[in-house]
């Protein structure tokens, strides 16, 4: 009997030198549900999202705007994309690439068709997509009516 107490009082302190050893030191991740701590936000709007196709070329200002955790993102490339319809960019392109101001804001100018380059009202689709280090993609649409003027 006093061979078994003896393993087992040497098993106990080997249990108790080896568990000494292990520690957590992990963090709580918290709630996948939120909040976040990191929080991007990406808006896109056109001004104004219905133009009027006339002797001149309509124009209209597409803006994105990229904060994180409620501040301006300086210097973020947004990539801009005719994706369907009439017109172009300011820059004779269906695609370009604009870099974020002091406020945020990425930047860029559509021009849509004249009365003569089109037969019916029209509609031209517009995508903004931001620049990331990962595979995901972020990304919004904006859609800018062109009625025909007579």
């Amino acid at each position: 009997m006093t061979r078994h107490r003896l393993i087992l009082s040497a098993g106990l302190v080997l249990l108790a030198v080896w568990t000494a050893g292990c520690q957590r030191i992990g963090t709580d991740e918290g709630s996948p549900l939120g909040p976040s701590t990191f929080a991007l936000t990406f808006q896109l709007d056109a001004r104004p999202n219905l133009v009027l196709a006339a002797a001149k070329r309509p124009v209209s200002i597409i803006r994105a705007v990229v904060a994180q955790n409620g501040n301006p993102v300086v210097g973020q490339t947004v990539y801009f994309t005719l994706l369907s319809g009439p017109g172009e960019f300011g820059d004779f392109t269906r695609r370009t690439a604009v870099t974020t101001n002091a406020d945020g804001v990425a930047a860029v100018m559509f021009i849509g068709p004249t009365k003569f380059e089109i037969d019916a009202d029209a509609e031209a689709t517009i995508e903004a997509r931001l620049e990331t280090s990962t595979p995901d993609a972020i990304l919004k649409q904006v859609t800018i009516r062109i009625l025909l003027s007579q």
